[in-house]
């Protein structure tokens, strides 16, 4: 603590000591500075003190020039003043009599006043009437308010599931719009393969009829047999008489005679013929049947048996498979038959559920065929 004092003691007699031997110097700075202010205020030549005079004048000439200025004004002041009181007197006569006409307006609609007063009351009864009127008709709107608040909050709900409502028909009528699409090229392929069906039918129809006439044709040539079976029988009776006796086959002649000519399909040329064949080695009918048969390439049963009809009704199917591959050949590969190709559901394995070739299948395997045969040549 008292070196603390010492220390601000011993600064400030420093403080002084520095004060003491700065002071002579500004005293000295100052009083240089004065004297060259007062020089410069002193004139010290003869045309700076007529300059001063001629300031002098000129201030003075100044200051009575402007109150010459402003008695002008004054005056002129005073003269406005003068014919502004004038003008304020005469518009003070017009007043008195405007005021004496207000005074009797006044009166007048001071009695205007009183009946109006007597009206207003009126019109305030009616106005509390209003009033309580008005009260009921605002608490009846303040109850249709919170009416049409919920009808409003109702309405937006039911706006909303109109929004859904109206998505979800937008949404079935894109998906109708599409199964209208799907139908209708369903509907063309179903076309075009009633088409090929068509085709198809015709060309089996005409199959049909080649096999018709096919019948008809076997049918005549097994009626034929039966005859030409039927003469061989007789033929063959009149050669086992032939055998057995010369007397016994007169008979037999006499007897066979008028069979033969009860015969219906019996020729001219057959009954020429009957002593050459009389005449010949002893044959049996089996043995002519089968020459017969060799002869004219006949099956053992002209209209054919079970197999023979499914080896008809398979050269038939391959008859057709083969008008179909040559027609869709012809068309190239937009044909309507390329489309039913491969649409069959069955083109996976190409045979029927008792294990009969599709015709489809058929088609593939003679398009596999051709292909290979194809590949093979240019080997």
């Amino acid at each position: 603590m008292i070196a603390s004092g010492l220390i601000f003691l011993f600064g400030f007699l420093a403080a002084a000591l520095i004060a003491l031997l700065v002071s002579p110097i500004v005293w000295r700075r100052a009083k240089r500075l004065a004297r060259r202010e007062f020089e410069a205020t002193i004139p010290v030549s003869a045309n700076e003190i007529r300059a001063s005079y001629d300031h002098v004048r000129a201030q003075a000439a100044m200051e009575s020039r402007r109150r010459e200025m402003e008695a002008h004004a004054v005056r002129e002041k005073a003269a406005l003043e003068r014919a502004e009181a004038g003008r304020v007197a005469v518009e003070n006569a017009d007043l008195r009599g405007r005021n004496r006409v207000l005074t009797e307006t006044v009166a007048q609609n001071v009695a205007d006043l009183k009946e109006l007063s007597a009206a207003l009351e009126a019109r305030e009864q009616d106005y509390r009437k209003l009033e309580e009127e008005l009260r009921e008709t605002v608490h009846d709107l303040d109850l249709r308010t919170e009416e049409m608040n919920a009808l409003s909050d109702r309405f937006r709900d039911l706006t909303g599931i109109a929004e859904d409502r109206k998505l979800s028909i937008v949404s079935l009528e894109t998906r109708l719009e599409e199964a209208q699409d799907e139908v209708r090229s369903q509907e063309r392929i179903g076309r075009e393969r009633d088409n090929a069906i068509d085709r198809l039918r015709s060309q089996v129809g005409a199959l049909d009829a080649s096999l018709q006439k096919e019948k008809a044709t076997a049918r005549k040539l097994e009626e034929k047999v039966i005859r030409l079976t039927a003469r061989l029988a007789d033929q063959d009776e009149r050669l086992a008489l032939h055998a057995g006796g010369r007397d016994s086959l007169d008979d037999a002649d006499d007897t066979d005679l008028p069979q033969a000519s009860r015969a219906d399909d019996t020729s001219p040329d057959d009954i020429d013929k009957t002593p050459v064949v009389a005449a010949a080695a002893p044959v049996s009918a089996e043995a002519v049947r089968r020459q017969l048969e060799e002869h004219l390439d006949l099956p053992a049963h002209p209209l054919g048996g079970d197999d023979d009809e499914e080896a008809l009704r398979e050269r038939i199917s391959d008859i057709a498979a083969r008008v179909i591959h040559l027609t869709g050949k012809a068309e190239g590969p937009d044909s309507v038959i390329e489309r039913i190709l491969a649409a069959d559901e069955s083109g996976t394995t190409g045979t029927t559920e008792s294990g009969r070739p599709t015709l489809a299948g058929r088609v593939r395997r003679l398009r596999a065929e051709e292909s290979k045969t194809t590949g093979q040549a240019a080997e």
